[in-house]
């Protein structure tokens, strides 16, 4: 996976050196404010853009937005006009695509650094990158892969996810209790815990406020994942599409999770992810 985050980032870095390509991220979702511990953006790699262009188009109806050439060429996904997420190709025999989430941090560098004494492996070191700011990717001691970054202009709004759009992030850890020291340390996250069915659910907080779940890993086949949640208004629908469009279905929707309001999918290049109905 090591060279997953390499090509993410050269993508990142070579695109921005061609004139009129730089897709104009942080302009549209950015405000002036920061919110540190909210993941605040999401990349996906894929080892075959056009897939994955047409099955986040068939099931959520996102727009893959082309900037650059060649090798230099990423997607921003867009929800009508509302940017979502970027995607870059990787090219793997042995790997699938992933959705890598980004945290937000006050210092890239700093939180880094805490992250490598913590036990981390950090797959890129902190950079500038334009039309974004300051990221680094890690691979967590139980193997999540995870971002840092700050936003060269600030946050998106904290507001209610629109359905289409991501709903929040969770990690599915092999070892809660070292995932959880871990996240205090380098991001600064508290921890409330709870009981879900037969396991403990723990909630990462930051200065009083939400920001991500965790639970124990419920699915063996996988290693430790940040799992991101996509907001749906039909659980069972998107499920449909999303098996007509390719995916292969890990956890169906069932009365005993959630009240039959999330699946677990993984996309037709076996990057996983959960859909979820939300009603505030």
């Amino acid at each position: 996976m090591r060279h997953l985050f390499t090509f993410l980032i050269l993508a990142f870095a070579t695109i921005s050196c061609t004139p009129g390509v730089s897709p104009p991220i942080t302009s549209e979702i950015s405000t002036s404010d920061y919110t540190p511990g909210r993941v605040v953006w999401h990349d996906l790699a894929s080892p075959d853009p056009e897939v994955s262009s047409q099955f986040y188009k068939a099931v959520f109806d996102w727009d893959a937005v082309p900037y650059g050439e060649g090798s230099k060429k990423v997607w921003i996904f867009k929800k009508g006009n509302t940017p979502v997420g970027l995607m870059a190709y990787y090219d793997s025999k042995n790997s699938t695509g992933e959705w890598i989430g980004a945290i937000s941090v006050p210092d890239v560098e700093a939180a880094t650094n805490t992250a490598k004494s913590q036990g981390a492996t950090i797959m890129k070191s902190a950079m500038n990158v334009e039309n974004r700011g300051m990221i680094s990717f890690i691979q967590d001691p139980q193997g999540a892969h995870i971002s840092l970054i700050k936003l060269s202009n600030g946050d998106p709004e904290k507001k209610p996810a629109e359905v289409g759009t991501f709903l929040g992030q969770e990690l599915w850890s092999n070892d809660p209790s070292n995932s959880a020291g871990f996240y205090s340390s380098t991001i600064g996250y508290s921890t409330s815990e709870s009981e879900m069915g037969d396991g403990e659910y723990t909630v990462f907080q930051f200065n009083g406020e939400n920001c991500a779940g965790m639970l124990q890993n419920p699915a063996p086949t996988l290693r430790s994942h940040w799992v991101p949640y996509i907001r749906v208004s039909d659980v069972n629908e998107t499920v449909a599409k999303a098996k007509s469009a390719g995916a292969r279905v890990l956890i169906e929707p069932a009365p005993e999770i959630r009240n039959g309001s999330v699946a677990l999918l993984l996309d037709p290049t076996g990057a996983p992810l959960a859909v979820q109905v939300y009603n505030p």
